[in-house]
């Protein structure tokens, strides 16, 4: 409750898996805070943000095992539009890696481009200059994702959230996890704004992020699904004990692939670095994860068999005067309390 006491978030839902074991359920808050009634469930949707990109990642590379696609093949061969110069160097491993070069991001909202459709936005995304040499060094990028989605669609000829349903979400009987949530789901949903620049008012099932809204309305690569606490964790736990995935694929998605100053990469997950503030020092080094900008995170432990799953709507309060940095704090804290707790009750 201490990051709703100090309004760090309205709701938050929390799992933490030890091996096979579930060892805490809990949800808190309101997920309309304009509606305390509605009270946060373990069962409570919240927008996934960047956490997304995981679950892009994953079903990417069950295509790669399913021999649709390879890794290190160019981007340019499935998406000739992007060829121009440099571009055409630009593998999928790039992308996943956040290492193709491409910035973090652009503005559609400067010319109203957001709202004209799939084929405006990537053909701006297209001609967005590279920033730095292919495989060179990792650049954090929700471009390089938009990108990836739209290769999976142009591979299969199916809309990405499709693609995520069959490759994904069926064979798994995975369920709690979904892009564009129907209307009857909305009071079971998080909210994160009620507002969002250029857009106008923004109802619970709609995606926070500027950029994965203007793909399909709000299906992409970068960010787009909605998902519970349990669901989230579901993905967590495969990569902890090696199913769905093959051993050696799971074992590149985890080792390192690019590095900047401030983060290690591996593939569409993010590695354990004493600069990464997500996990804090808590974790051990072999420790992979991945955040969401509207306050979700998913963190994976081997060592300690741990997985370690805190969805909130924390971009609800960014504007107050605590901020992304103080729920940052109290994220690595979430972290830590965790891991004490667990080893404390090992003696």
């Amino acid at each position: 409750m201490e990051g709703f006491n100090k309004r760090l978030y309205t709701a938050a839902a929390a799992r933490i898996v030890r091996g096979k074991k579930v060892i805490l359920e809990s949800a808190v808050g309101q997920l309309d805070p304009k509606n305390e009634k509605n009270e946060t469930q373990l069962d409570s949707m919240f927008d996934l943000a960047s956490l997304t990109k995981v679950f892009t990642a994953t079903a990417f590379m069950k295509m790669v095992e399913m021999n649709q696609i390879g890794l290190d093949n160019f981007v340019s061969e499935i998406v000739p539009e992007f060829s121009d110069g440099k571009k055409k160097k630009v593998t999928f491993r790039h992308l996943l890696s956040h290492s193709s070069g491409l910035p973090a991001s652009f503005n559609l909202y400067e010319k109203q481009e957001w709202n004209k459709g799939n084929e405006v936005v990537m053909n701006k995304l297209f001609n967005v200059p590279l920033i730095l040499t292919p495989g060179f060094q990792a650049v954090y990028s929700c471009l390089g994702f938009m990108l990836l989605g739209y290769a999976m669609e142009k591979i299969t000829g199916n809309r990405l959230d499709k693609i995520f349903n069959d490759v994904l979400f069926k064979p798994l009987k995975w369920q709690g996890v979904l892009f564009k949530p129907p209307m009857e789901y909305a009071k079971k949903i998080a909210v994160t704004t009620y507002t969002r620049p250029n857009r106008g008012t923004l109802t619970p099932g709609i995606v926070h992020d500027g950029n994965a809204i203007a793909l399909h309305n709000g299906i992409a690569g970068n960010a787009g699904l909605f998902g519970i606490a349990k669901s989230v964790s579901f993905l967590g736990e495969i990569f902890l004990n090696k199913s769905f995935l093959s051993a050696q694929t799971i074992g590149q998605m985890i080792s390192l692939q690019a590095e900047s100053d401030s983060e290690k990469m591996g593939i569409g997950w993010k590695l354990h670095s004493i600069n990464n503030s997500c996990p804090g020092s808590s974790l051990s080094s072999g420790s992979f994860g991945h955040t969401g900008f509207t306050g979700t995170s998913l963190w994976v432990d081997p060592k300690n068999q741990l997985v370690l799953t805190l969805l909130t709507n924390s971009v609800h309060y960014y504007n107050n005067d605590y901020g992304p940095k103080e729920f940052m704090n109290f994220r690595r804290e979430f972290h830590q309390c965790a891991l004490d707790s667990i080893l404390r009750d090992q003696y």
